[in-house]
């Protein structure tokens, strides 16, 4: 059976890692290795680490050998500041599972492609910030411009990447909050779609409900309560039906 993910994103701010609310404001939540420990205890299926520092033109390698020192068995992502075909082997050769892409979709997709030839495709996914305004879908990335949503999706239309993570940017961090899945029809955008920014269990079952999602994200419930992503899965479980995200038991720290 192929099951979907349920994922794990950690904003990691100057170094720390953060909770992050609406793209606005930060607080902090500890430092990285402990918080990749945690996580892959508890039995999340992807880790997705996106360094959201102001300013970065090539990535943080230091944060990439904290996750390799980690030694976690969880598959991890790693975006911020990757703008390179060379700095996406490196960070994949520290460890990464894959790489996160964001500013390159506008500035140089065809740097996007090196990277598809160099790590494959398979090993990019593409970030699409988007805001629910004027009953109206927009694209809306950190560097960029808003643009509607229809013309972003002509510019992702032939963009070698795997999988989209799609963030609901004004309600990132609010459980419950999540206004963007709803105004996208299945199938719509190109690639298979991770949902992230304000999801709590109900809508994150509906997403994994739908054909063109192969996952769903959560970032600060799973770093405010122990086991909150055991809890979670249950509820998904639950809500979805059992064959929507695999069981999975955490393991105690040794």
């Amino acid at each position: 059976m192929a099951y979907k993910r349920l994922v794990a994103v950690v904003p990691v701010l100057e170094g720390k890692v953060v909770m992050s609310y609406g793209y606005t404001r930060h607080n902090p939540a500890g430092n990285l290795k402990t918080t990749l420990r945690n996580l892959d205890r508890w039995g999340v299926d992807e880790i997705v680490v996106i360094d959201i520092s102001m300013g970065l033109d090539a990535p943080d390698f230091s944060l990439l050998g904290q996750i390799r020192h980690a030694a976690i068995r969880t598959p991890v992502a790693f975006g911020g500041g990757i703008r390179k075909a060379a700095e996406a082997v490196k960070a994949i050769s520290l460890g990464c599972d894959r790489v996160v892409v964001e500013t390159l979709i506008w500035d140089a997709p065809a740097e996007i492609s090196a990277i598809s030839s160099a790590v494959g495709q398979q090993a990019i996914i593409g970030a699409i910030p988007v805001v629910h305004s004027q009953g109206q879908l927009w694209a809306a990335p950190v560097r960029h411009a808003r643009e509607a949503l229809q013309i972003c999706m002509r510019r992702i239309q032939d963009l070698q990447v795997s999988e989209l993570l799609v963030i609901d940017r004004e309600h990132e961090g609010t459980q419950g909050s999540h206004a963007v899945a709803g105004h996208i029809d299945v199938t719509v955008l190109p690639q298979k779609v991770i949902w992230f920014g304000g999801l709590d269990t109900v809508q994150a079952a509906r997403c994994l409900q739908r054909l063109d999602t192969v996952g769903v994200a959560f970032g600060n419930p799973f770093m405010i309560q122990e086991l909150a992503v055991h809890q979670h899965r249950q509820s998904i479980r639950t809500i979805a039906g059992a064959g929507a995200l695999r069981k999975v038991t955490p393991y105690a720290e040794v």
